[in-house]
């Protein structure tokens, strides 16, 4: 008898051992699991607040050009147009604290313009280009020359940057808007920039009801 019960006390050790074994490796398996959900959970929400926030966002005042009769250099000559109201808004832009860069290439960011009048879906005519300056009508004045100017269009100027169509933290860039039909007092237009990831930045700004009584520049704010 007591041979026996040895024997029964060894197979209930090995039974034991090989449950335990077994606890082991299962509660290895769902931990693991947990873990690996836990990361694609993470990454899942890391990338949710990405696209819900721009990475753009406004570096200070936007301006808008208001012109009276404005002389312009079409190529050709000089040419007076018969036109009052605003023509031009510059909006200066820079990547917001913590956000990844934005390829500001003309394939892959869209820009459109909402007006009273018009909706325009993609503006973006010319390539990102390098400004030496941060005058705003030296800017104006260098689009408006390669741009159709009864039409609307929209271009972006690099102030600070290494030469590609990266905006990364830390540079500067201005996008200027050229409308076809000018803005008058009490307009209202919103630019919207769609860049490949993220959301967009929307700018909307109204046209004061006092506007200059002679060619310049004028703070929307």
């Amino acid at each position: 008898m007591k041979r026996r019960k040895g024997i029964v006390g060894i197979e209930a050790a090995i039974v034991l051992i090989a449950f335990v074994i077994v606890a082991a490796a299962l509660a290895f398996v769902v931990l693991n699991m947990g873990m690996t959900s836990t990361q694609k959970t993470k990454e899942a929400i890391s990338a949710s607040m990405g696209e819900a926030g721009s990475s753009l966002m406004v570096d200070g005042e936007v301006v808008a050009y208001y012109v009276k009769n404005p002389v312009v250099n079409t190529g050709n000559g000089t040419v007076t147009y018969n036109i009052t109201g605003v023509k031009d808004v510059v909006i200066p832009l820079r990547i917001a604290s913590g956000k990844y860069p934005v390829d500001l290439n003309k394939s892959k960011t869209i820009i459109s313009v909402e007006t009273k009048d018009s909706f325009y879906a993609n503006v973006y005519h010319t390539a990102p280009q390098t400004a030496s300056t941060t005058d705003i009508k030296t800017l104006i004045n260098i689009f408006n020359n390669t741009a159709i100017y009864n039409n609307t269009n929209a271009t972006v100027y690099f102030i600070t940057g290494d030469g590609d169509t990266m905006l990364e933290y830390g540079e500067k860039a201005v996008l200027v808007v050229h409308f076809g039909s000018p803005l008058q007092a009490y307009d209202t237009v919103k630019i919207e920039i769609k860049p490949p990831e993220g959301s967009p930045l929307l700018v909307e700004r109204s046209i004061p009801a006092s506007l200059p009584s002679t060619s310049g520049a004028v703070s929307l704010g």
